[in-house]
């Protein structure tokens, strides 16, 4: 191959190159995601990645290589020429800057991003200020970049368009060879029978679940998604009627105990993780906590020692916890089927007479919160907007916690009861500020959300101080949880794919009719369903949680780590690759998940297998369907 072509296959090679170095940061920056330990892990992952980084190049040059590709003499025209370099800078500079991006935005979702990522932030009238914030707290990678791009440029220009040669008829035999090439590339091989590359292969080259994403590059997953967030059918019973032999969603609740118009009070506090809370940590020798009153609250409240969040997103909380409705690979709220009817704390409770909001610090509209709590019931929705008061405004996220929260208590003081509220924190967030009087004022440790935590915990102890004083409070149930754990992990016992995912999950009442210690396990997608059982309410719902109060059953809890599916139950961690089972641990006495006992014969955990499985059937059925009704 020589000539133009020749230039081609050069130019694209050298974007291999710039792709794997983005794969080596990758690696460097998040090297605690990952299990790999030397070059014999490596080696495997870096070789099958030239498959998917081939596949993406190939996509995002396509018009460059068209414009080259067909043998006409206009190619070497200078105009034509100097258009067609800055479709090659500018197209490359994108993909390049995306893998880049993506080093700093994975540890807030554990896999790479893909085209949820514009759904999720479509409505975000501030993401031009966050991608500069973004910026310049990533500065590093910033430079970085800039340096790529720079390099970039100048290899263009190294790789020299040949000299211009008159066409002859045979040029036009080269076509179909590179047409061909072309399209074996783009879709990750030259079969006709295999199909198209996609996400999912790249397990094939993985030791263990996050190491997909070292195997992917940001291009490839956004592209690979694009147009393609619905549910897809799975079967792995018969019919739903087999599934519900090991998995059912449907759920009974009885009058049992009279029912009891309780006020019902939820708060979700930013990247709350179970590692910041001393109280939770109790079997650590000499734990640091950056939560005092959270760890008193504890000392009154009903908990679990092992609680986990449905998601990594906050986008992915507020169905999880107030309509027990899992994200699986996906957020609910991305998919088609969001408009969905579905039970729900809001929905419920507005039938028994019941007052509903929801409050929100961030400007009206913000990830799409509200439109989702509107579907599920709550019917007030307060906002910056209704705080009306801009000079405790972050700059960013929303208005600081501690004045939302006690407009919060304001406004619930002045409802009629019962009510069932729900709050969602920000001040708890990257980049992690704080109000001018309460800078270095709070605990410091290895991360930098943790004087934000104590900020937020202060803030918490100020609301409750303020409540306790109200005419409702004694007859109140108050839900305490996170949307989801913080991005990075300090201690090792949660640098684990169940680290990833532990929050708290608390109940505190003040009359005491919730106390103690559980062992677990607990999630979000629990709530609904215990509060239900817990105000003896005569409910049939339909929920993928259950009543964490009773302990004599053994139900599984699901989340789905970097396209893995993880399901507990009170012994043993489950991960299934939608196909077979890869991972089986104890993960209450290995929660860095160092023994996988998949294979050990003494342990028999078919019963788990079939129980993910109608878990997974059943959801996508009921998701896909509009059947999340009784």
């Amino acid at each position: 191959m020589k000539g133009v072509n020749a230039m081609l296959v050069k130019r694209i090679l050298v974007l291999m190159v710039f792709y794997q170095i983005c794969r080596l940061l990758f690696l460097a920056f998040n090297h605690i995601y990952f299990g790999t330990t030397g070059l014999g892990d490596l080696w495997p992952i870096f070789v099958g990645s030239l498959r998917f980084d081939a596949s993406a190049l190939m996509y995002l040059n396509v018009v460059y290589i068209f414009l080259f590709v067909l043998p006409f003499g206009f190619r070497y025209n200078k105009t034509y020429q100097k258009v067609a370099k800055w479709i090659f800078i500018i197209t490359n500079s994108v993909g390049i800057l995306a893998n880049l991006a993506d080093i700093g935005y994975y540890p807030f979702l554990l896999h790479r991003t893909n085209a949820s990522f514009f759904l999720e932030f479509k409505h975000d009238t501030n993401l031009l200020f966050e991608a500069g914030e973004f910026l310049l707290s990533y500065w590093p990678l910033s430079l970085i970049g800039a340096f790529m791009v720079y390099v970039l440029h100048k290899s263009y220009e190294w790789i020299k368009m040949p000299p211009r040669q008159p066409v002859k008829w045979w040029n036009w035999g080269t076509v179909p060879i590179m047409v061909i090439l072309w399209l074996g590339l783009a879709r990750g091989s030259f079969r006709p029978e295999n199909r198209p590359l996609n996400i999912s292969y790249a397990g094939d080259y993985a030791n263990n679940p996050s190491e997909v994403n070292l195997v992917l590059n940001t291009p490839f997953s956004i592209m690979s998604t694009w147009g393609n967030i619905k549910l897809k059918d799975v079967n792995y019973f018969a019919s739903q009627e087999d599934a519900a032999q090991y998995y059912s969603p449907v759920q009974s609740f009885s009058d049992t105990v009279g029912t009891k118009r309780k006020n019902i009070v939820i708060i979700i506090v930013e990247s709350l993780s179970k590692e910041f809370i001393g109280g939770l940590n109790k079997d650590k020798a000499n734990y640091k906590s950056y939560t005092p009153f959270l760890d008193r609250l504890l000392e009154q409240s009903l908990t679990f020692n092992h609680s986990f969040a449905n998601g990594k997103r906050s986008i992915e909380a507020l169905p999880s916890i107030t309509a027990s409705i899992p994200s699986l690979q996906e957020a609910y709220v991305l998919t088609p089927y969001c408009g969905n009817q579905i039970n729900s704390l809001g929905n419920i409770f507005q039938t028994k007479g019941y007052h509903t909001s929801f409050f929100h610090g961030a400007s009206e509209g913000s990830m799409g919160f509200s439109a989702f709590m509107k579907t599920a019931g709550f019917t007030h929705t307060f906002s910056r907007k209704e705080f009306n008061n801009d000079s405790e405004f972050d700059g960013m996220w929303g208005i600081w916690d501690e004045p939302f929260l006690q407009f919060w208590a304001k406004k619930m003081n002045t409802f009629q009861e019962p009510f069932c509220s729900v709050l969602f924190t920000v001040s708890s967030h990257h980049p992690f500020k704080l109000p001018e009087q309460y800078k270095g004022k709070f605990p410091t440790g290895p991360l930098d959300i943790h004087p934000s935590i104590g900020y937020t915990d202060m803030a918490l102890e100020k609301f409750f101080d303020s409540t306790s004083k109200m005419p409702w409070y004694q007859n109140t149930v108050f839900v305490l949880t996170a949307d989801h754990a913080a991005t990075y992990a300090h201690e090792e016992t949660y640098q684990s794919s169940v680290g990833a995912y532990s929050v708290p999950i608390i109940f505190f009442t003040p009359d005491g009719s919730l106390r103690g210690r559980l062992d677990g396990p607990a999630q979000h997608t629990d709530v609904f369903p215990t509060l239900i059982h817990h105000l003896g309410l005569d409910e049939k719902i339909i929920v993928f949680g259950n009543n964490a109060l009773d302990t004599t059953q053994n139900p599984i809890k699901v989340n789905c780590y970097g396209g893995i599916f993880q399901a507990f139950d009170k012994e043993f961690m489950l991960q299934f690759d939608g196909e077979k089972p890869i991972g089986l641990y104890r993960y209450k006495i290995d929660p860095r998940l160092t023994t996988n006992r998949l294979g050990d014969p003494t342990i028999h955990v078919n019963h788990l297998v079939l129980a993910l499985k109608a878990y997974i059937q059943q959801y996508t059925y009921r998701v896909k369907n509009n059947k999340l009704t009784p």
